[in-house]
């Protein structure tokens, strides 16, 4: 009997580490402080989309993809209900007017030349990197043609004259003396409501009075005058 009671001691002790090391092994590794393991909807999206039980239930955003909403069981629950919603209009589909109405777009244009207002380009998120603008080789401005046949020759400018009727000259205007080049590539001719203090100035024959905003520009040629 002495020698036998060692064995049996031994015999025991392999089948306890057996037990425990088993235990080890079937250890769930999403389990809870009972040892159960976790429902899909206690997870968050990561521990979600480790199990293979379980789906990652989203709602499609306005900014794009889906964000996260539940977790859930595909076999025993249904997925979430997204509720419907409103989503602006993309900034590249707006004109610039409504581009301007919106903090999160930004209108953007390029400069012009002669201090014209810069042309619409595009309409963009606020945060997209700047548009390159091509470089232009704008014209001297009209004001610089200092001759009728300088200005003449300038499609977007228009010669402005003045009379002092002070020559000795019989036909009808033939006193008129070139004053200076105007913008703009016919003249107005069409009376506006004046407001200035200027007086009217003396035009006859071939000129006609052109005028600039609310005011008088000087005597002009008919033929140059817009359609009315």
């Amino acid at each position: 009997m002495r020698f036998e009671q060692p064995g049996l001691v031994s015999i025991l002790g392999v089948v306890v580490g057996a037990s425990a090391c088993g235990s080890v092994l079937v250890a769930p590794t999403d389990a809870g402080q009972d040892g159960s393991v976790v429902a899909c909807q206690q997870l968050g999206e990561a521990a979600c989309r480790s199990r293979s039980d379980c789906a990652v239930g989203g709602c499609a955003s306005c900014v794009g993809g889906a964000g996260f909403m539940v977790c859930y069981d595909p076999v025993r629950e249904p997925g979430p209900i997204c509720p419907e919603i409103a989503c602006p209009a993309l900034c590249s589909a707006l004109d610039e007017a409504s581009c301007k109405m919106r903090s999160d777009c930004r209108a953007d244009a390029c400069p012009s030349c002669n201090g014209n207002p810069a042309p619409f380009v595009r309409c963009t998120t606020a945060d997209d990197p700047s548009f390159g603008c091509l470089t232009i080789a704008c014209p001297s401005p009209c004001a610089e043609a200092s001759t009728k046949e300088a200005c003449e020759a300038r499609p977007e400018c228009h010669s402005v004259f003045v009379d002092n009727r002070n020559c000795a000259c019989a036909a009808l205007g033939c006193c008129a003396r070139f004053s200076r080049c105007a913008d703009g590539a016919s003249a107005v001719c069409k009376e506006p409501s004046i407001v200035c203090d200027a007086v009217a100035p003396y035009c006859e024959g071939p000129y006609v009075v052109g005028y600039s905003g609310s005011c008088y520009e000087g005597c002009v040629l008919s033929s140059d005058c817009a359609a009315r």
